[in-house]
């Protein structure tokens, strides 16, 4: 199925992070259907959840800058038929959330690519947990004996099991 909408440039920028982000992680040219699909499809089981008037506050990274031609403000997706009820689910539920009497597909999409570029650019922050790894296997490249290796290692151990009680760890 083809879907064409307008989507504004900030959209049209959100579109090519995604690419670049999914094609990086996979290895795999991906074609802006393809993205759309994929975006759609890892944000789905939260969308009951998510407080969609917060979104759009949400500020993306751009590691780089992306050019956008005024085409690409007009994309045409190639989206499998099971994708399209999504849109419309989406629309739904973003038009209960922000208390509006129409959802374009547009918009709706702006919504989800948002949704996606945030959950990838959270996943990809420091966690305490990686810092702590982190300097301990610097310190494990140091030479040490076997037995201060052995008590820095259940120091993190007994560490980690106390953050994560307490709900420390991010």
């Amino acid at each position: 199925m083809e879907l064409q909408v307008r989507i504004s440039y900030g959209t049209a920028e959100m579109l090519e992070l995604l690419k670049a982000s999914y094609e990086k992680s996979s290895g795999v040219k991906f074609t802006k259907g393809e993205v759309l699909s994929k975006a759609i499809l890892d944000t789905y089981d939260v969308w009951q959840e998510i407080e969609w008037h917060k979104i759009l506050n949400v500020q993306i990274n751009f590691d780089e800058e992306y050019k956008i031609t005024p085409g690409a403000q007009r994309p045409k997706f190639q989206i499998a038929n099971s994708i399209e009820p999504k849109i419309e689910e989406l629309k739904e539920i973003i038009k209960k959330s922000v208390d509006a009497k129409y959802v374009t597909s547009g918009a709706a999409i702006k919504f989800v690519l948002k949704l996606a570029a945030y959950q990838i650019q959270n996943k990809n922050s420091i966690s305490t947990e990686s810092i702590i790894f982190k300097v301990l296997s610097e310190f494990k490249q140091k030479e040490m004996s076997t037995e201060t290796e052995t008590i820095l290692e259940t120091f993190v151990n007994e560490l980690m099991v106390k953050l994560e009680v307490n709900d420390l760890l991010q």
